[in-house]
């Protein structure tokens, strides 16, 4: 299984590094019809919004990984702190068990919303 698979890479201890720029327009239409593809609570309309308080995030991961999260952790929020925690708790708690380990900026540019944060 993916789980299987994601959990026997060692998880990734060191500082994570701020993403790179996803590139090109062709890769970035990629991405786009890959998280279409997954159904989720609410539609997406503007995805740096609509995924800003990470629960749209628990969503993929859940879609993909369902044994490694529990969607009633995350709600959807308005407030800053609210969102900076359900990011926070899915990178401590759901992505480092994937070897994954998202940079403090990435999740801040997420939290605020920032162009080409999720891409």
């Amino acid at each position: 299984s993916r789980f299987e698979m994601a959990a026997a890479m060692k998880p990734n201890r060191l500082p994570a590094e701020p993403a790179p720029d996803i590139g090109s327009d062709d890769i970035l239409q990629g991405v786009y019809n890959w998280v279409d593809s997954v159904p989720l609570s609410r539609p997406k309309r503007n995805i740096a919004r609509d995924f800003s308080d990470g629960v749209l995030l628990a969503e993929v991961v859940h879609h993909h990984f369902p044994s490694v999260i529990e969607l009633h952790n995350y709600s959807a929020a308005n407030s800053v702190s609210q969102k900076e925690y359900n990011w926070k708790t899915i990178n401590s708690k759901v992505l480092r068990k994937l070897g994954i380990n998202l940079h403090e900026k990435d999740m801040d540019d997420a939290v605020n919303a920032r162009r080409r944060a999720i891409e």
